[in-house]
């Protein structure tokens, strides 16, 4: 994408020669920041690009092309003083003239301050909470939408772009991806007779109120296996949603297989692979955007528009049912989800997987719930 160039010296500084992006959280909003920082790196060539994060998603950040350091914190530093001088050494040795805090909270804001960098952009509180507005010298009014856009205005100073064109570049993991082609053909996923692949359904989210009911995942499996000859792979991250993906295989009669226990790459790797994949909100939706891969995104607490697929061909069910005004998106109940049919579900693959099918001449049926 061509971006409309300012005046560097607009926002008060020069060429910067060294970037700080405080982005410390969770995964999914970690792979939704990473157009920001292709964007950093076309503006800024020549930059030497550090980005600060204290989750699993620096392995999808190391070897990214726009990125030529992670730097990890341990999680809740914050509350461990003791460690702040040390931490602050350390960033300082690396002399930042510019950081970018898209997180927006007390703890990406602080520790642009402890880098010792003059020039910190975030966002007001359009965005920002807590002590972030107050600790960034620029501040930015969030006027965006979807996420991967309202992280790019932090770069508005410099440069104007469009909506909806970031890029995630995202490289390709060669160990994950020899062991994505090895399960794939292991547990028989691609075969002569079945040109079309197969599809990868996520049965967990990061919290409760975004999970759909596995029983009803497993149904999903067992219809498109009998439509389109697609079986099904479920993955999952950790016991509790091991133990989720194992009764939508026990609901999907035959239709679906448990993937084995995979690292972040090796899902990457092998949602790049799917024909289709149907996920709550959560990070390996976000993750289907990355590369690209068709998906049906399910969306209760969380609003589609704003979080949601970007780029990639897909169809987003939003709840009918809002969640309860009164708590927290985190905490709300699964009344929002449990009000997406399987019906609905069933239409948005058969949109997405009938032209497909089509095009591989394989004779289907539309979808349709009993």
């Amino acid at each position: 994408m061509k971006l409309r160039i300012f005046d560097n010296n607009r926002p008060g500084i020069s060429t910067p020669k060294r970037i700080l992006i405080t982005r410390l959280s969770a995964i999914g909003d970690c792979v939704l920041t990473i157009p920001m920082a292709v964007k950093a790196k076309e503006l800024w060539p020549d930059c030497e690009l550090t980005w600060i994060v204290d989750c699993a998603a620096a392995q999808l950040l190391e070897g990214h092309p726009a990125i030529d350091e992670v730097f990890r914190v341990q999680k809740r530093w914050l509350k461990h003083p003791s460690r702040w001088s040390s931490l602050s050494n350390q960033l300082r040795s690396r002399q930042f003239d510019l950081v970018l805090d898209p997180q927006g909270l007390s703890k990406s804001g602080l520790l642009g301050m402890l880098s010792g960098a003059k020039l910190r952009v975030g966002f007001d509180y359009s965005h920002s909470r807590e002590l972030a507005p107050l600790v960034a010298t620029r501040r930015v009014h969030r006027t965006a939408r979807h996420m991967v856009d309202t992280y790019l205005q932090l770069l508005s100073p410099w440069c104007e772009y469009a909506a909806g064109a970031g890029e995630f570049q995202m490289p390709q993991y060669a160990e994950a991806a020899m062991m994505a082609e090895e399960l794939i053909a292991a547990y028989g996923l691609v075969q002569e007779s079945n040109p079309l692949g197969w599809v990868a359904i996520n049965v967990g989210a990061g919290w409760p109120s975004k999970q759909w009911p596995p029983e009803r995942f497993g149904r999903i499996a067992f219809e498109i296996l009998q439509s389109f000859g697609l079986k099904s792979l479920v993955l999952w991250a950790g016991d509790d949603e091991q133990a989720l993906a194992e009764q939508v295989v026990e609901h999907s009669c035959g239709a679906a297989l448990a993937a084995p226990r995979t690292n972040l790459r090796e899902l990457l790797e092998l949602i790049r692979r799917a024909e289709l994949i149907i996920s709550s909100d959560t990070a390996a939706l976000q993750i289907a955007s990355a590369v690209n891969t068709t998906c049906v995104g399910l969306f209760g607490p969380t609003w589609s528009d704003e979080v949601g697929s970007y780029g990639n061909k897909h169809v987003s069910i939003q709840s009918s049912v809002l969640p309860d005004p009164r708590k927290s998106m985190r905490r709300s109940s699964s009344s929002s989800m449990n009000a997406i049919e399987i019906s609905e579900v069933l239409r948005a693959c058969s949109q997405l997987l009938m032209p497909v099918s089509n095009q591989s001449g394989r004779a289907a049926r539309t979808l349709k719930a009993a």
